[in-house]
This record gives structure tokens, sequence and C-alpha cells, in this order.
């Protein structure tokens, strides 16, 4: 009999996604794929010990996949928040999928359907207010989290064009946000008060993981069908979803948030990277001395001084650079008082942080869409 694989079963999604399929169509036909074993209450799944960060994964893949027949995977070994170890996360999601899309290809699956993230569009404020699946993929380069998924996406398209008997469907999912989620957005809402940056209200798409388990049960019934945006029909703003959770805002200043957060992520506190998402410009541009000693302040306080240090260097060099764009006549305000002076614009076009993003195809008639181009 043909089975479904499904990798990252120790993963939220992967693990709910398992427990759905063994419940419709019994545990002889799914297969997991994971390093560790699915849970002991799934009595009969198949597993099988793959580890994708391993040379040789893909062999070891065509080996699994031919040996239990799998017709069609379920690609859910990703990461849902950003890790402190980028190397690992870049083998096991952009490495690990060319692994799994190349051993699919040599061994005769049908489908692979790939969990992936509204988050590869990309924050532009250049960015219609929603965007569609005809969207090529924008995420910021510099964040490894997003440009893992984007490359994990053109692996997995770049077989299908090579071997047209592997289908593929992509499934952007929006922030997932219920019972049993634990991300970044959770440990927000699981807070009473709750620091948010001043004059930043940012819209939000938050996903129940009932509705992501319809739509993987669907991509897999249905057969291929390209890229699929799995988003709520709206949006609600952050100070909205924070106020009907009856939590307490405490406003923050951009130019305090930054340097904090990314401080606290360097000591294992913080929940992302600072400088990721940093809507910061300088224009002005003479080096605002009394923010830097607050930075190294800080890193002394939390005993990171070497990750202040580089801290300041980072912004120091943004500086620099807008200076040198705006040219020498922006800081003359500070020479004629004698004082440091730095204009921060927020929030600007350029810099803006919201993504919402809207789902025209449903896998029922989606089309197969050409994988998009490496971000640069």
């Amino acid at each position: 009999m043909s089975r479904i694989a499904i990798t990252g079963t120790a993963s939220f999604l992967g693990s709910r996604a398992l427990r759905r399929l063994v419940e419709a169509r019994g545990a002889d036909a799914v297969v997991a794929v994971d390093i560790a074993a699915p849970p002991t209450t799934l009595h009969g799944v198949r597993h099988r010990m793959v580890d994708l960060t391993l040379p040789g994964a893909d062999q070891r893949l065509v080996d699994v996949f031919r040996e239990e027949h799998v017709e069609a995977v379920f690609h859910a070994a990703f990461f849902t928040t950003p890790r402190r170890d980028p190397a690992y996360s870049h083998e096991l999601e952009s490495i690990g999928t060319l692994h799994l899309a190349a051993a699919a290809a040599a061994a005769g699956v049908r489908h692979l359907v790939l969990r992936s993230f509204t988050a590869v569009y990309g924050a532009r404020g250049q960015n219609p207010n929603f965007l569609t699946e005809e969207r090529r993929p924008d995420g910021h380069a510099s964040l490894a989290w997003v440009r893992d998924k984007v490359e994990a996406e053109e692996h997995a398209f770049s077989f299908s064009r090579r071997y047209p008997g592997l289908g593929v469907s992509v499934l952007r999912f929006a922030t997932l946000l219920g019972p049993g989620v634990h991300t970044f957005y959770t440990r927000i809402f699981s807070k009473r008060v709750v620091p948010v940056l001043l004059g930043y209200d940012p819209l939000l798409q938050l996903l129940h993981p009932d509705d992501a388990l319809d739509a993987v049960d669907a991509a897999l019934a249905k057969g291929p069908c390209g890229v699929v945006n799995v988003v709520p029909r709206d949006a609600i703003s952050m100070l909205t979803a924070l106020h009907l959770s009856d939590k307490l805002t405490v406003a923050v200043p951009h130019f305090v948030a930054y340097p904090v957060a990314e401080l606290w992520w360097g000591t294992g506190v913080g929940e992302a990277p600072g400088r990721a998402r940093s809507p910061l410009l300088f224009l002005g541009l003479e080096t605002p001395r009394s923010f830097f000693a607050d930075v190294r302040t800080l890193g002394t306080l939390f005993q990171q001084p070497e990750r202040a240090a580089s801290i300041v260097r980072w912004y120091e060099a943004r500086v620099a650079a807008v200076s040198a764009a705006v040219g020498p006549g922006a800081g003359s305000g500070a020479a004629a008082t004698g004082r440091p002076r730095v204009l921060v614009v927020q929030a600007t076009s350029k810099d803006a942080e919201t993504v919402v993003v809207t789902g025209t195809r449903t896998p029922e008639h989606a089309q197969l869409v050409p994988p998009p181009g490496r971000m640069s």
C-alpha cells in the first residue's frame, strides 16, 4: 500500500498532522520521519529515523521512501521562530529540504507538500495592502530565519521542474495561535504587561491550528497546487488584540527598544534579535554619544560588553552610511547647538514592517507556480 510520510513530527504542526492522518487513515498509512520517535499514544505508527542535517541524508531518504512505498510527503521540519544557532537552522531547513526534494524525485514520490510561512514575502513599505500568491518572496536577505525558508521553497520547485513526476504544494501559513502553540506571539499574549513600540501598531494575521491542519488535509487530498496562502480572512492590529486580551501595554521608544532587545537576545532571554526588525534611520548626524553610552551601560549590566560594542558599531555604520547619502548639510543643526543631534525617522515607507497577505487560491483549483528567483 502507498503511504504518506511526514517529516518534523516532533514539531507542533507536524505532530498534529501525524495524529490527524493516523485517525483518518490508520497507523499503517503514515510514516513518521524524524530524529525523535512519535508519541507512544500513537500505537502502530511507522517511524524511520533520519537526520536531515547529515551528509547522505538524501540517500537515506530514498531508501525510506522506496521501502515504505511513499506516495506523498508533508515536510514540516521547520523552526517557527529565530534560533540562536543559524548554522544548524540552515542545515535543517535549506539543505535538509534539498536532501528531501532530491530523494523524493529519485524515489518516485508524486507529491511534496511544504510547510512554509507568509514571512517569506518580506515586510516592505512598497508592498500593496494585501499580498497574493503571485507576489515573489522578498524576505529580508539578512535574516537567516526567513532566507532559509525562501531557499527551501526554491529547492522544492527546482526539483519539480527537473522531474515532472514530482508535484509540489507550498502552504504559506500565517502565524499560528491557539491551544498548544508556543511561539513568539503566544509568549507575548501570555504576559500581563506587554512592552510595545511607541507609535507602532502593526497588523496581525493569526491562524487557528485546526484551520492549518484542514489546509494540509486538502492539499494531500487534492494533489499538487503550487503556492497557497493559508491565512485568515481578516487582519487585526496588535494593540487591538492586546486590548481584547485584557493586557496592559507600555510604550517604549524605538531607540531604546532595539538595543535592549538585542542584548536580551544575546543573554538568552529575548525572543528575537533586536536589529533584525529595526525601523530606525539616523539622519543628521553626529553620533548620539549619550545613546551609545547607554547601550554600553546595558551591556555591562547584562554582562554582554562585547555584544553591546557590536551593536554600537552597527548603529555607527548605519549613521555614517545615511549621513553620506543625505549629504553634509543634513547635520547643520547639531553644529549650531554644539550638542550631538540625531533625528529618528520611524515607520517610513522604506522601513514599514507590516505585511498582510490574502489567499486567492485554494488547494482545489490552484495551479503550479514556477519558483521565485533567488533573493539578492
